[in-house]
């Protein structure tokens, strides 16, 4: 027998076996490496009675109209179909809202999901307009069950989302309204806790997305047991061993509100909220919050002030607070869940002086929050990082490149939102601190 046999033989087995090593190993670490795009947008605010609030007959004319025929009724309304810098500080009329879904379908025509985070109720609506807030959110689930037909869709309760007055917590109405206004994209099997509390659980692969009802939290409200229901619910989610990378979603962050220095949630929820999140800051990828219209991230750190988790601040689709209308191409990891990039993409309200009809009118990108970070990684220490510099008020530099992240290059009135000063206060609040026990 050749002496060489058996040896090339095991040689073949060999390279063989290296072989489907080396393959498993790429195929993991291609998986790995991969990435998804979504969707992250909040505060839409369309308001199906744009400047025409003290118009009765039309107020008539929407409850009455099918919402099928709403978009013709729009069409038709020269202060709904067109798009000026006159719109800057109002609520998103049917043009705004039309323009970004068009924006966003040539941008990501078929995204993982897309995070709603909250608030599609006009400002100003009152429990006498009930009807019009039914028929307000099941046209906008419409329109992007129209652009994004086969796409999971994650929406947020805001604190205009009720029938009673703002911030007021939903009843069952409201929340069954809900739920079936975006039964069409919404995720299967969360229907039922939506429905009954506002807030609801949601996985794909190894990411949990944990959505919040912030009603039960916010600053003042008397929601205290369903507030510490819903903490111990999310605590039960994160302590789940099951539970690998999380994404906690809110349309209230926690912290203090850079407009008037106070808290908005209440301050014991709040600190549950911060302790359970630090107790479980391994597991969270991303925490996502909006209500303030800008663009922002807060910061969790722990008893030895170590930043171990942080939360972004999503900017708006309406211009209520002065600000260019913006959503968000958020890039993630497939496996991990943690965020890799992030893209605003802004439409610039100032730079069109003359009515345009929304067809014609571009999104453009204008900010990368890579690009803020010199190409960092986005993750807690470096947006700590960042943060502790541009306190220094010395470095002019800083605070500048900061401002236009923060106000997606709007040109800010002062005497309605954010300047200088107040911009440093909300810095000052950042920071969500584990509590010493």
């Amino acid at each position: 027998m050749n002496p060489f046999y058996n040896s090339s033989k095991s040689n073949k087995k060999i390279i063989i076996t290296l072989s489907l090593i080396f393959s498993v190993f790429t195929s993991f670490s291609q998986s790995n490496l991969k990435t998804e795009k979504c969707f992250i947008i909040s505060d839409i605010h369309f308001d199906p009675l744009f400047e025409n609030h003290k118009d009765t007959s039309l107020y008539n004319k929407m409850v009455n109209t099918p919402i099928t025929k709403w978009s013709e009724l729009f069409e038709n309304q020269t202060q709904q179909s067109f798009i000026s810098s006159s719109l800057l500080g109002k609520d998103a009329n049917y043009a705004i809202l039309k323009s970004a879904l068009i924006n966003m379908s040539k941008r990501l025509p078929a995204p993982k999901f897309i995070i709603i985070a909250g608030d599609f109720i006009w400002h100003g609506a009152k429990p006498q307009d009930s009807i019009l807030k039914k028929k307000t959110m099941s046209f906008i689930a419409g329109l992007f069950n129209k652009y994004f037909p086969d796409t999971i869709i994650i929406p947020v309760l805001g604190n205009n989302d009720t029938y009673g007055e703002d911030y007021q917590l939903q009843n069952s109405a409201f929340l069954s309204d809900f739920a079936e206004a975006w039964s069409l994209n919404l995720p299967k099997n969360v229907a039922p806790l939506l429905k009954s509390k506002g807030y609801y659980a949601y996985k794909i692969g190894e990411l949990k997305l944990l959505v919040l009802n912030s009603a039960t939290v916010s600053y003042n409200s008397e929601y205290e047991k369903q507030a510490i229901e819903m903490l111990e619910w999310l605590k039960n989610n994160l302590a789940d061993a099951t539970t690998k990378n999380v994404w906690i979603i809110s349309h209230i962050p926690p912290g203090l509100n850079g407009y008037n220095n106070k808290n908005m949630w209440n301050v014991e929820q709040q600190q549950i909220y911060i302790n359970t999140v630090l107790t479980y800051a391994k597991k969270m990828r991303l925490g996502i919050a909006s209500h303030t219209h800008f663009n922002e991230f807060k910061i969790f750190y722990d008893s030895e002030v170590q930043p171990k988790a942080f939360m972004r601040i999503i900017p708006s689709i309406c211009s209520n607070h002065g600000n260019n209308p913006s959503f968000e191409v958020a890039d993630f990891n497939v496996s991990s869940g943690t965020l890799v990039n992030e893209n605003n993409y802004v439409l610039n309200l100032s730079s069109i002086p003359n009515q345009t009809p929304y067809k014609e009118v571009l999104w453009s990108k204008s900010l990368n929050i890579s690009n803020l970070l010199n190409n960092h990684k986005i993750n807690a220490p470096n947006l700590s990082n960042l943060i502790t510099n541009v306190k220094d008020n010395s470095d002019t530099e800083k605070f500048s490149i900061y401002l236009k992240f923060y106000t997606l290059n709007t040109e800010i009135n002062s005497k309605k939102t954010i300047n200088h000063e107040n911009l440093l206060n909300y810095l000052r609040a950042d920071s969500l601190k584990l509590l010493k026990r």
